[in-house]
Formats: structure tokens, sequence, C-alpha cells
């Protein structure tokens, strides 16, 4: 008697939670070099294509192009075209990416700094201290 294949049930999400909002972040910034791009325009305010670039050592311009295409579909960059430049900003919705990126440097600063003595010598910083200081960045600017 041969075996038949054991049939496939497809699950379709009844609620919110069930969607996996993580999945659908992970598509948004997970593609190689988008948060690096993220960091250089939130934190490290460049807002240059040639700046970003340089900045991010076997980032090839393609790659860039590409990443910047498709960040500004996802919302979460802002593209503004003047007569003599075109520079890139984040939205508000990048801003809120950029609160991942804060998450990502504590973990960083506390498990790979390059001198593991020199974050024994001061304390870590907080989630909520790094986020505060990110904040009063943004309203400096």
């Amino acid at each position: 008697m041969a075996r038949s294949k054991p049939r496939e049930v497809k699950f379709s999400p009844k609620l919110l939670y069930q969607q996996d909002p993580v999945r659908g972040s992970v598509k948004a910034l997970g593609s190689k070099w988008t948060l690096l791009i993220l960091r250089d325009i939130g934190f490290l305010r460049l807002e240059r294509f040639g700046q970003i670039l340089r900045n991010n050592p076997g980032l090839t311009p393609r790659v860039l192009s590409r990443r910047l295409r498709n960040m500004q579909k996802e919302g979460l960059i802002e593209r503004t075209v003047r007569s003599d430049r075109i520079t890139y900003l984040l939205t508000p919705r990048g801003e809120d990416a950029a609160y991942v990126l804060l998450a990502f440097l504590r973990y960083g600063l506390k498990y790979h700094a390059l001198s593991l003595e020199a974050t024994r010598l001061k304390p870590l910083p907080s989630f909520q201290d790094l986020v505060k200081e990110y904040n009063g960045r943004r309203s400096q600017n």
C-alpha cells in the first residue's frame, strides 16, 4: 500500500499578533547595509549619497542606490531633490526604526566592544539613557 503525501495545512492568522510583526520588521530592516545606512542618516547625520558611500567600505554605489530606493519605498527615508543636490533624511517611521539601532548599539557595547576593558571602566548606559540622548540630539537639529 503506497503512502500518500501528508496534506499541508495552511495557517491563516486570525489575530494581529499572529501575523508576526517581527517577520515584517526583519524584511524591512534586515537587508545587508540597511541598518548601517539608517545609522549614517539618523545618528551621524550623513545626508548625501557620497558621504554614506565613503563611510561604508565595501558598499558599492549600485547596492547603496538599491537600498536607498527600498528604504524610501518602505517609508524610512525621504529623498529631497534640490537644484544643486540630493539629500536623504529620516522620516518619522525611520526615526522609530532608529530605536532598533539603539538596542544594537547597547548590545554591541556590551558584547562586541573593541576593548572589553574600556567598557568595564565606564558603566554601560541603559537603553533608556541611550534613547534620552538620541532624543536630545534630534531636538537640537
